[in-house]
């Protein structure tokens, strides 16, 4: 019985170890990169809540932690109402956006501003009221 305890002692630093190693490695693996940032309006708004700061923020600091310096943002605005105000509506929220990058340290010439091409499974009033930041150039 003594070795057998002798034999467990010894072994219970290493079985800590790996039972160290195995959770932080599970960590890295549960969290798979994100190469989209969406960050919502109020209606008829172009000025995010701090929280769409923050997701903008947090966009450029994930980049620069993946070596990505090409950002590429869409706006969007609906498509209730008249095409001309929806348009400058939708570009107007994705320029604040692209200004709030330019704040964060993004230089100019890595921002792309593409139209807005919503999905099928897009027609939620919600859906239309943002702008997307995809990480690299679209």
């Amino acid at each position: 019985m003594r070795k057998i305890s002798a034999f467990i002692r010894q072994l219970a630093p290493m079985g800590t170890a790996s039972l160290l190693a195995v959770t932080v490695l599970a960590g890295c693996v549960s969290h798979p990169p994100r190469n989209d940032y969406v960050v919502f309006f109020d209606t008829e708004s172009v000025k995010p809540s701090a929280t769409g700061v923050a997701i903008i923020a947090n966009a450029v600091k994930d980049a620069r932690k993946r070596h990505i310096s090409q950002f590429t943002v869409s706006g969007s605005a609906g498509k209730m109402g008249d095409d001309d105000v929806l348009k400058k509506l939708a570009e107007a929220r994705a320029d604040k956006v692209i200004a709030l990058l330019q704040v964060d340290g993004v230089n100019p010439t890595d921002i792309y501003k593409v139209p807005f091409t919503p999905s099928s499974l897009e027609d939620s009033r919600v859906a239309f009221r943002r702008v997307t930041i995809h990480l690299g150039k679209n």
